[in-house]
Parts: C-alpha cells; structure tokens; sequence
C-alpha cells in the first residue's frame, strides 16, 4: 500500500483534511474520538490554524502523505534557532504498518539537517516510539496529572502577573537557557488563539507560562519555585477538569503541585531529545512547539 502512497509538501488545500484525518488518528479511544468530531467550529478553526501557521513559518519541514486526494498521514516540522521540533506525526489507521511513517519522518527529519538538538513529544503508540528511537532519540519517560482542581488548595500568595509584549523578551531569554531557544512566533501564536501570558518575577529567578482555558500549555521558569507559582498560577483559571502533561524526571517540582492541586498521576508518552538542547527544565513543554 505504501508504493502508492505520494509523500509531499503540505499546501494551504490540504489543512482541512489534514486536520480531520490527525484528529482521529490521535485519538486513543472512542471517547476521545467522539470528542473530536464534537468539537465547537471555534477549537476546530484554532486547530487548523496551527497548521497554516507550520506552513507559513516552516514550509519546508511540512509534509503530508497522500493517497489521490485523501490525506493518509503528516508530518509537520519546525526549527528555531538551530532546536528542530516535530510539532505533530500521525497516519491514518488504513495506512499504518506500512512503511508510510518511516518515510513521512525521513523526510521531516530531513529538515533537522544542520540542527543542533532535536526535541518531540510522543504518544505511546509502539511503532512510533520505534522509529524516534532508531532515528537517534532518547526517550525520557512522563507522568501526566489529571482531574479538578481544589480550588482551596491554591495558594493565596500567588506572584504571578499579566504579561504583555513587553515580557516576550524574558521569555526568549528563559527559553534560550531552558530548552536551547526562543519560541519566538509560535508563542506569539499561542497567545494570539486564546492563550493568557503569566510572569513570574523575584530574587530567585524569573519565568513564563501560557494558560489555556485552565491547562498549562508551557511553563518555564529559571528556578523551582517561580516555575510553581506559575503553574498554580494557570490551575486558578480552571473550572473544569484539567491536565499537567510532560512531567518527566527532571520536573518533580511539579508534583507536589499536581497533588496538592488534587489531580491524580498516570504514565504519558515520552518525551523524546536529542543532540544539544538546554537544561530543560524547570519545564513543562508545548507539545506542538515545545
């Protein structure tokens, strides 16, 4: 099935297919995918968004594999300041086990070339950690915390401010030292499609987060407890229930948080790194940018 299948540069036409197919093929049970074909036409736009927001910035790191017209899976691609990302890799169902996701990662790999370090957050698909692990990665195990949040739980101190397009500067700069570079656009992006920009600022260090309805999108932070603050600081918005994703060992600061929050602990994906990256953490990454 695989020699018919036509790997490609991803075009503005191909979004909404992209989308659907991605959405479904991401989903792990058929609760999530009735979740999906349930969400409101805003968080489907904001979706599809991303994607044209990977073609605009990393054209040539955004790959789709076709069958005539139909989207069988995609790879999409992006690098800042020398970190190549893989923001999102599916394929659909029909078209797995053969051989279509090694070439689709082949070819966005390709634009890693010259990249100093690598970084890509994984589901816990079998094949998939495979293929990150033969391409070179070292897979570093997460925990994910979930449930509601207590709300008399959250602290009553909580330092955390507004930030502004002032603040993007800081955040550079805590990026370059975290994970090896600025986000740059794509968090200009997270927070021009609903996220809120925190800041955290002390004698001890300084950091950011994006909090999006309720979930830390990313935190990250020059020290333990500014990066506490601020993931407190996102728990406070929500009003449902919540995730803290990409806990890996490096991010036990974020545990005791999560439990007192009184959100429950499961095993996640990994997250998976390679070549030269920054400390990475106090951390907890975007798993579109990172």
């Amino acid at each position: 099935m695989s020699a018919g299948i036509l790997i490609r540069p991803m075009t503005p036409e191909d979004v909404d297919g992209t989308y659907l197919m991605s959405s479904l093929a991401l989903a792990e049970t058929a609760d999530e995918k009735e979740q999906v074909l349930n969400r409101t036409p805003e968080e489907v736009e904001v979706r599809k968004e991303r994607y044209r927001h990977s073609l605009e910035q990393d054209s040539e790191g955004s790959w789709i594999a076709a069958d005539g017209e139909q989207v069988a899976g995609v790879a999409l691609a992006l690098v800042r300041e020398g970190i190549w990302v893989l923001s999102l890799f599916a394929v659909d169902e029909a078209y797995r086990n053969a051989g279509v996701g090694r070439r689709l990662l082949d070819r966005a790999l390709e634009y890693a070339a010259g990249c100093r370090g690598a970084m890509l957050a994984a589901s816990t698909h079998p094949a998939a950690l495979r293929r990150y692990a033969l391409a070179g990665f070292t897979l570093l195990p997460t925990l994910m915390a979930s449930g509601t949040v207590r709300r008399e739980a959250i602290p009553p101190d909580l330092t955390a401010r507004q930030g502004t397009k002032k603040d993007l500067d800081l955040a550079a700069d805590v990026d370059r030292r975290l994970w090896g570079a600025a986000h740059g656009p794509d968090l200009e992006f997270m927070l021009r499609t609903g996220g809120r920009f925190l800041i955290s600022e002390c004698r001890t260090g300084r950091g950011y987060a994006v909090e999006w309805k309720g979930y830390p999108a990313v935190v990250a932070a020059t020290a333990p407890d500014i990066a506490a603050d601020l993931l407190w600081a996102c728990l406070a918005e929500s009003t449902a229930e919540t995730e803290i994703r990409w806990i890996t060992g490096q991010q036990n600061w974020a545990i005791p948080v999560a439990l007192e929050a009184g959100l429950s602990l499961s095993p996640a994906g990994p997250i998976c790194i390679r070549g030269e990256l920054g400390s990475l953490t106090p951390y907890l990454p975007s798993s579109p940018f990172l």
